[in-house]
């Protein structure tokens, strides 16, 4: 079988199955995993409707948690919506690699879930992304449906001679964060493979008192002071935290 054959076919079999879009999220990883040996990370949007909102949390509590329990390699798995409206959910996973990947997706608790939701989502968004920094407490996180967590999506296009400068400061800012401040607990920068100066930033923190001070550190004001002129388009969407898991330690900096 030629190799245009065989993507095609991939291609094909990814749109059939897709659950939380790690199906189609194997097949664009594939190629990243050609050219790029950074973490796996996978950025999605669904619509989720009113009466299958129940099902989504209770089969992704149950896989999100399963993966942790089960996969070393599934690094990191995120699921929060915009506040006030549920049906808004985003969710966002780190994989060491494509292997890591392909052992979520060919699990029990993931065949679950598309069997029970995931196949019954019919409105989603795909992000084609690339880590920039992935940084996140020492220790694992489990946060299931507390009520109280933070999630900010913060969307951008940086200018592209002032990359390292946003990527540095962004790593500064973040750093210190997890360091200091026990309520900050990971921030993920990512770009897209396609277009490399527009930035998708992932904050997690416990609560709304940790995403306030967060915004308020000197730290936090004095990254803004010098990389604001540098950004273009800035939007930021609030979210609450639904399933909010990790195993901790991830310090990757793309060189």
């Amino acid at each position: 079988m030629n190799l245009r054959v065989f993507k095609r076919i991939i291609f094909t079999f990814a749109f059939s199955v897709l659950g939380v879009s790690t199906s189609f999220a194997a097949f664009t990883f594939d190629k990243q995993e050609q050219v790029d040996t950074a973490p796996i990370v996978g950025l999605y949007r669904f619509q989720v409707p009113n009466e299958l909102q129940g099902a989504y949390n209770t089969a992704g509590i149950q896989n999100l948690t399963a993966s942790m329990a089960n996969e070393p390699n599934t690094l990191s798995m995120n699921v929060a919506h915009v506040k006030g409206n549920p049906s808004e959910s985003y969710v966002v996973e780190v994989y060491t690699d494509t292997a890591a990947l392909e052992t979520h997706r060919k699990s029990e608790h993931f065949q679950n879930y598309i069997n029970e939701v995931g196949s019954k989502l019919t409105s989603r968004k795909l992000y084609d992304v690339q880590p920039m920094l992935l940084i996140e407490k020492p220790d694992a996180l489990s946060i299931i449906n507390d009520g109280k967590s933070v999630v900010t999506l913060t969307e951008f296009t940086v200018d592209g001679n002032e990359v390292d400068t946003v990527q540095k400061q962004y790593q500064l800012d973040i750093d210190r964060a997890v360091r200091d401040d026990a309520g900050y607990k990971a921030g993920y920068v990512l770009r897209e493979r396609n277009n490399k100066t527009h930035w998708y930033v992932i904050q997690i923190y416990s609560d709304e008192s940790a995403f306030n001070k967060h915004m308020s550190s000197p730290g936090y004001r004095f990254m803004m002071s010098q990389i604001q002129g540098s950004l273009q388009g800035v939007t930021t969407k609030v979210l609450q935290g639904d399933i909010l898991v990790n195993h901790g330690g991830q310090s990757f900096v793309r060189p």
